[in-house]
């Protein structure tokens, strides 16, 4: 028998790379001549260039921007091999980047989005994929449009 293991990140438990490995594993050990291929999926939000990444290959690249409340984080976007550079909003101003106290989505900015598409374009990329989720902040773009 053979299983895809093809899940999504489980928010704030484990990474859609973690949980498909977790998956297979329990596959392969619960039943003998169980086969499992892993391909962790992401819906736009974090864990979506990791997946492009894990499919496709290419370069990390980073930047230092401002994360939901302005303070600087090191966030990274991904160059794939055909040139396109594939951008996280949550790697700027995501969720993860603030504690459970400071999630206020009123008061958070995507001025680091901003930021990090700036340091991706100033690469010349053939194209950019910016994928929206897992994001912090519902300003509307209010803070990327100030970078």
């Amino acid at each position: 028998m053979l299983l895809l293991a093809a899940p999504a990140s489980l928010k704030g438990v484990l990474s859609a790379g973690a949980a498909a490995e977790a998956l297979a594993t329990g596959a392969r050990g619960a039943r003998v001549g169980v086969e499992a291929d892993e391909c962790p999926v992401a819906d736009g939000g974090e864990g979506t260039a990791d997946a492009l990444y894990g499919a496709l290959g290419g370069e990390w690249r980073t930047a230092r921007v401002a994360d939901p409340l302005g303070r600087l984080v090191e966030a990274r976007w991904l160059v794939l091999p055909d040139g396109t550079a594939v951008v996280e909003s949550a790697a700027a101003i995501g969720l993860p980047l603030l504690t459970e106290a400071e999630r206020d989505p009123l008061r958070a900015s995507s001025r680091g989005l901003g930021e990090l598409l700036l340091a991706a374009l100033a690469g010349g990329p053939a194209r950019v994929l910016v994928c929206l989720g897992g994001s912090a902040t519902v300003d509307g773009g209010a803070g990327l449009r100030e970078a």
